[in-house]
């Protein structure tokens, strides 16, 4: 130990106490370069640009579907992962406004874990990037992902997946046509249902039109009725008339054999008489033969009127008959075409309301199912979303100060122990080396 107490001589051997002094004597320097160290991770926080990193994950599209409906994927996993290892998008990046100010291509990750039978396929291959901002990084993986497909798609193998897409996009036609034609079918349906409501009607008004030729029918019954009635009249008047005739011819017919008679018995008698006589007997005899002849037609007119009479009778009944007949066919008739045309109508709202609907429908997921497999149709495809993360990566400026600081710290100590051994060691370090030694 020496005179002075600030002093610590440990013999040359290196001891804690010793240690601890030697960095006592030197905690200017250790705090100096740990202080550096700190401003250093600070600074290199503030000068170095954020980087946030966007991940999407994607796998081989389909590019053709089986004949069972499954899809076939025909990129290999190790493609598609060369692909961004080789920057093979940075040809279409230096055209995009996003990335004119980039002199390199940027950096996109592709890592996968591949299955126990490494089929294409059936992996997911996870795509990273880290960028100066969160939308340019979500930009830089969906460009880069449009890029591939564009590129396949251009690709020889990408026959297929054109020969697929049309097939599907024509499917999709038809199906749109098909289901037009349905809307098409239920807008006819519904101009045959109001041209069976108007064959409704049209059957009321023959109906109708029917009665009245019945009214007519029994309108000429009631006429031919008054005729039999003034027929029957007239036969009536016409016996009165006859049985008075008949009783005047019976009177005439007496008188005129009574004066025949007179005429026999006065024989001799005055001839002026007997003119007279015979004068008399002769008009006589004209009434009676005009009475005969009135008989006669009175009996010929009731016979007459009386045959007229039954025979408008019958044509009573016959009429009755025959409007009892029409009205039956009528009303047999009539009701047939009424239940036709309901059922009709039936018919066609049941196929308005039910199968035009299930038709339509089924036409509707035939579509829906097509644009499912048009819209899966792609070289590579997407599972989920690309996320951003909310804060950059890098740098962390937390973890940069405390690693800058501690590696000051530790190197501040090592140049506190390198200058304290040069300091102890100096002539040792310095001296020339004697030749005759």
């Amino acid at each position: 130990m020496n005179d002075n107490q600030n002093s610590y001589d440990d013999g040359g051997l290196l001891t804690l106490p010793g240690l601890l002094n030697i960095f006592y004597r030197g905690r200017l320097v250790i705090a100096g370069l740990t202080l550096l160290g700190l401003v250093a991770g600070i600074g290199y926080g503030v000068i170095v640009k954020p980087l946030y990193r966007a991940t999407a994950q994607v796998r081989p599209g389909v590019v053709s579907y089986r004949p069972d409906g499954l899809p076939n994927r025909e990129w290999a996993l190790e493609d598609i992962t060369n692909w961004f290892a080789s920057r093979l998008y940075w040809k279409e990046f230096k055209t995009m406004p996003e990335f004119k100010g980039m002199k390199t291509a940027p950096v996109i990750d592709a890592t996968f874990v591949p299955s126990l039978n490494f089929v294409a396929g059936g992996d997911v291959i996870t795509l990273t990037n880290l960028a100066r901002s969160p939308s340019l990084a979500v930009a830089t993986l969906d460009e880069a992902i449009i890029g591939f497909n564009r590129q396949a798609m251009a690709d020889s193998m990408g026959s297929s997946l054109h020969l697929t897409l049309r097939r599907g996009r024509s499917m999709m036609r038809k199906l749109r046509r098909d289901i037009e034609l349905v809307d098409a079918k239920a807008e006819r349906i519904d101009l045959e249902i109001a041209q069976q409501e108007r064959e409704l009607t049209i059957i009321d008004l023959e109906e109708q039109e029917l009665e009245i030729d019945l009214k007519t029918r029994e309108a000429d019954n009631i006429w031919i009725a008054e005729a039999v009635k003034t027929a029957r009249a007239d036969v009536a008047t016409a016996r009165r008339r006859l049985s008075e005739a008949e009783k005047v011819l019976t009177v005439a017919l007496g008188q005129e054999q009574s004066g025949r008679a007179g005429g026999t018995a006065g024989t001799g008698a005055d001839p002026v008489v007997e003119v007279l006589k015979q004068t008399a007997t002769r008009e006589q005899a004209g009434r009676v033969g005009d009475l005969l002849l009135t008989v006669n037609d009175l009996t010929t007119f009731i016979s007459e009127q009386t045959v007229h009479a039954d025979s408008l009778t019958a044509r009573i009944t016959t009429n009755k008959l025959e409007i009892e007949r029409i009205r039956l066919l009528q009303k047999i008739q009539i009701s047939k075409k009424k239940e036709d045309v309901r059922q009709k109508i039936t018919d066609l709202n049941i196929t308005l309301a039910k199968d035009l609907p299930h038709e339509r429908d089924v036409l509707k997921n035939e579509l829906e199912t097509e644009q499912v497999k048009v819209e899966l149709i792609s070289p590579l495809e997407r599972v989920g979303t690309i996320s951003v993360s909310d804060k950059p990566v890098r740098p962390r400026k937390k973890r940069a100060a405390v690693i800058l600081t501690v590696l000051a710290f530790f190197g501040s100590l090592f140049v506190v122990l390198v200058w304290e051994y040069i300091r102890n060691n100096r002539e040792a370090i310095t001296a020339s080396r004697n030749p005759n030694a």
